[in-house]
């Protein structure tokens, strides 16, 4: 059929299956189309149902509908990443729907660059969040891109969505100096005193970007990493992801770092492979922004996901992933420090849209702070 027109549509998709019509001036049997799940084929029917709409329109005797019944019943999170094309013709059937516009661009992207990864996030995100990330952290390791020496550390994130470096922040852990620093650039009014803040960021700056956490950050972002948000946690906070937490124009290229506290552990409880649900719902919103983030609590809570909790003491560093729900649990007493980290690149909307003025630290490694 190269070379022949082709046209065709899906008027229904849903968990059970899909329907359809799919028209050829040169077939001379019923064509056989068939739907895919992330390239995993899930359904297939025959487009020869008769379709009175169709003939009265010109589309021969009216005899091109299908209707495919999915093998499984797919959850509503995953339709967009299903495609439907005739055999054996590189033609995605576009989804004839109002509500399709998110579907319409999986598509077009689909079908634009059929050989790409396929990234959970379409907006874009960290290479990490590829669907083939473990495969190209391999190569990457392979060729030099990546360290080897931080293909546990990476691999473990690409897995779990976190990563617990241990004794990271050997030999003193965070010191009363580094309390004191916290307290003044969390406070409400800390852009006051402007060399008091900078002296504070500084300090911090000192604390966190040990070589071992910005040569990891380096690798994840394949950038220089920045922080753009700091706050002390000292109660139980409700469950959330990083990627909602600060506002990015591509809410997938974030981490947040959690500090422990030499009083008491503090502890992190994650959302087990809640990294892995899809990041839009069917509505088309991100559930990895702040309007999305409740949803995917949710979601994850109704797919049965269970939680696993850890404790991170005074020398630990937790980097967390975007889409992982989690929540920390600390004391006024120990409070936990709280970093949201994005590439150099990105830009925080807040700054982008020019709301306020920001103080920037930088550090040695070529990792800054504006805040």
């Amino acid at each position: 059929m190269n070379g022949v027109m082709i046209r065709g549509a899906i008027d229904r998709l849903d968990s059970d299956g899909a329907v359809g019509w799919l028209f050829g001036s040169d077939y001379t049997a019923p064509p056989l189309v068939r739907a895919f799940l992330h390239h995993d084929m899930i359904g297939e029917g025959f487009a020869d149902g008769y379709r009175a709409d169709l003939e009265e329109v010109g589309f021969g005797d009216g005899r091109c509908g299908f209707e495919i019944r999915f093998d499984r019943p797919i959850d509503p999170s995953y339709l967009p990443f299903i495609t439907v094309k005739p055999q054996d013709v590189d033609l995605h059937l576009p989804v004839a729907v109002a509500a399709g516009a998110y579907l319409d661009l999986v598509n077009a992207v689909l079908s634009g660059y059929p050989g790409a990864g396929r990234n959970r996030s379409v907006l874009g995100g960290l290479w990490t969040d590829r669907a083939d990330a473990a495969q190209l952290l391999a190569g990457r390791v392979a060729v030099g891109a990546s360290p080897a020496e931080l293909q546990p550390a990476l691999q473990e994130l690409i897995s779990n969505g976190y990563v617990v470096l241990h004794n990271v922040l050997a030999p003193n852990g965070m010191s009363a100096k580094d309390i004191s620093n916290i307290q003044a650039a969390t406070a409400p009014r800390a852009a006051e005193d402007q060399a008091k803040l900078k002296g504070a960021l500084t300090g911090l700056a000192a604390l966190l970007f040990r070589e071992s956490v910005v040569r990891l950050l380096r690798a994840v972002f394949d950038d220089q990493p920045a922080i753009y948000r700091l706050n002390s946690i000292g109660d139980e906070t409700a469950f959330g992801q990083a990627s909602s937490f600060e506002a990015l124009p591509s809410p997938g290229e974030c981490v947040a770092l959690y500090a422990g506290h030499p009083d008491a552990p503090v502890r992190l409880d994650v959302v087990r492979d809640s990294h892995e649900l899809p990041e839009f719902s069917t509505r088309g919103q991100s559930r990895w922004t702040s309007a999305g983030a409740g949803e995917l609590t949710s979601f994850a809570t109704e797919a049965g996901l269970s939680v696993e909790s850890m404790e991170l003491d005074a020398l630990d560093v937790a980097i967390v992933g975007p889409g992982l729900v989690h929540r920390i649990v600390a004391t006024a007493d120990a409070p936990a420090l709280l970093a949201i980290a994005a590439p150099r690149r990105v830009t925080p909307t807040r700054f982008l849209s020019g709301d306020g003025a920001w103080t920037e630290v930088g550090h040695v490694s070529g990792a800054r702070i504006r805040v």
